[in-house]
């Protein structure tokens, strides 16, 4: 494996040249930058940045800690982080707990795993990592999972009180604006499928339905507010029961795409269609969504960008260690499909 030395040798410069080439110090001449780096990339030199965070207490290098990598928010997420990341020279490394399939919705059992996620955090910081980034795989307030934790640190898709900033996303805003659009086409007889009933995105979710209901002066059949517990079979089984009705629903409110796409198959069974006798809107902006006919009219959270906006305040936090703790909310866009339209249009 050829060294810094050599690589020094064949540029005719000094050893310190090509270290202030590699770090991207100022100090060395454009062209002399240039040779270096084509003789870097033609030799596949690489350096070895954990000795160099060693002797610069810097490593370059941000741990990012994912609840779980299958869950449908991360990758895009995890795309953010690692975008910015490039654009500021900074390398990643992922720790994936893997939590899906050991508590599946039972977000109360986290701390049943609290060895694991020491174990993630006492691996990155043996890596010399610069701050951690803690993705959630559902958006809620999670115990201190990084309590001790020196470095800085930053939570993603979830957030804690007291420890470390966080970003999210707008649940409640944007439900509020989505039903004010069912309302303004003529919708007065409403269903609405919640996620789980503990679940802190289904409880702002709802709030946001409840408060543009509340000033239109329209009230729903505490009936038709089911749990579709965030899946296809129980929502459609749900929609099924609330269609059969004599005086069924002319708009279902689904909480996320997937139960969204369970009343539009529930309606196809029972030859209802839509929107034309039946408007029905989802969350996420999934590819459920997307890929069936008629298109779901949905919400999409900003996942990359909350990625991004992760690692530049994780960034901002590591060059100035007095920086406050921020949490930042994102707005998150309506996306209209062809699911919706007036009542009996």
């Amino acid at each position: 494996m050829i060294t810094l030395k050599e690589i020094a040798k064949q540029a005719g410069v000094s050893a310190a040249t090509v270290s202030y080439v590699l770090n991207g110090s100022p100090k060395v001449g454009e062209a002399t930058k240039e040779r270096v780096l084509k003789i870097v990339k033609e030799t596949g030199y690489r350096s070895n940045v954990l000795a160099r965070s060693l002797r610069s207490s810097k490593s370059n290098i941000i741990g990012v800690i994912v609840e779980d990598l299958q869950a449908k928010m991360t990758p895009k997420i995890i795309d953010g982080i690692n975008a910015k990341a490039e654009e500021k020279g900074y390398q990643i490394m992922l720790s994936n707990l893997r939590l899906m399939s050991k508590i599946d919705a039972q977000f109360s059992h986290i701390s049943e795993y609290q060895q694991d996620i020491d174990h993630a955090v006492q691996t990155l910081m043996g890596m010399q990592v610069d701050g951690i980034i803690y993705v959630g795989m559902h958006d809620r307030c999670i115990p201190h999972v990084l309590n001790g934790t020196e470095c800085p640190q930053v939570y993603c898709y979830c957030y804690t009180r007291g420890e470390g900033s966080s970003v999210g996303y707008d649940n409640t805003e944007v439900m509020y604006r989505l039903t004010k659009q069912f309302l303004d086409k003529g919708h007065r007889s409403f269903g609405i499928i919640a996620g789980r009933s503990d679940s802190e995105p289904s409880a702002k979710r709802l709030q946001g339905i409840r408060k543009a209901l509340d000033e239109a002066h329209v009230c729903v059949d505490p009936s038709m507010l089911c749990y579709g517990d965030w899946k296809y079979e129980p929502a459609r089984k749900i929609a099924c029961e609330m269609l059969r009705r004599e005086n069924r629903p002319t708009a279902i409110i689904a909480l996320n795409d997937e139960m969204a796409v369970a009343v539009r198959d529930a309606a196809m069974q029972l030859q209802i269609r839509i929107p034309q006798e039946l408007s029905v809107s989802g969350f996420d902006f999934s590819d459920a969504a997307q890929f069936v006919t008629p298109h779901i009219t949905t919400v999409q959270p900003q996942l990359g960008r909350m990625g991004q906006r992760a690692i530049e305040i994780l960034l901002n936090n590591i060059e100035n260690t007095e920086q406050e703790n921020i949490t930042v909310v994102l707005p998150s866009r309506i996306i209209d499909g062809d699911s919706v339209s007036g009542p009996g249009i």
